[in-house]
């Protein structure tokens, strides 16, 4: 199999699919393509994009949630409202169902277009197939970096870099647990743990633990253990 011409990142993939349901129909025939193969494709593109845009949706309103719980159990402070409860936000309807592995059936099928006698540059470039994505940037050793700043009412801000991913995952223990409890994601720093104490009115000791994410998939490594005294 040739290598993939297919992005990796949701955010282009999404764009990618839109691209293509535009602009293959036109030129599936010339390039071999038999129509139940196109209708195949296409319905493979735009079940990759809805997929894709489900996930996301699902995040979101986990997102939502979780900060949704921690106004509501730790309080929203002065000069702000109570919140309202998330609404999941609606998706389009799924398309046509299709069997797994949409990814390495589209990216077979743009490398055999590749390989027809009528390709050539320019419809490369309509198809966006021309040159091939690549996850270098992508470091397995990727470790997120974070300074902690204990804030009165048991708040801990961390300040992380976010570099070239898309967010990371936070895990957490608090006095003398053990395992370690995903506490959030997040995609903007800094972040803000609002918990209220597990005895109010009381310090404790909380320790985090940062790792990368692209396209919802972790990467890299934990970064090293945070560990904070929270002042009531």
């Amino acid at each position: 199999m040739g290598t993939s011409v297919i992005p990796t990142k949701d955010s282009e993939r999404i764009s990618w699919s839109l691209n293509f349901e535009n602009e293959f129909p036109a030129l599936s025939a010339a390039l071999g393509f038999i129509n139940t193969e196109q209708t195949a494709l296409l319905q493979d593109s735009a079940a990759m994009r809805f997929t894709i845009l489900n996930a996301q949706s699902g995040s979101a309103f986990s997102k939502s949630c979780t900060a949704f719980k921690n106004d509501m159990l730790g309080g929203v402070g002065e000069n702000r409202q109570t919140p309202a409860v998330p609404a999941f936000l609606p998706i389009p309807l799924p398309p046509a169902p299709v069997e797994a592995g949409i990814v390495d059936r589209l990216s077979k099928a743009m490398n055999r277009a590749k390989l027809s006698g009528a390709y050539n540059s320019t419809i490369g470039e309509m198809l966006r197939i021309a040159t091939p994505p690549t996850d270098s940037a992508i470091s397995p050793d990727a470790k997120p970096t974070a300074k902690s700043t204990s804030m009165t009412g048991s708040i801990v801000r961390l300040d992380w870099i976010k570099s070239k991913y898309d967010g990371v995952f936070i895990d957490s223990q608090r006095n003398d647990e053990t395992d370690w409890r995903r506490l959030d994601f997040d995609m903007r720093s800094p972040y803000e743990d609002i918990r209220p104490p597990s005895s109010a009115n009381k310090p404790e000791e909380r320790r985090y633990r940062l790792r990368y994410f692209m396209d919802n998939q972790a990467v890299g490594v934990w970064s090293d253990v945070i560990t904070v005294i929270t002042q009531p």
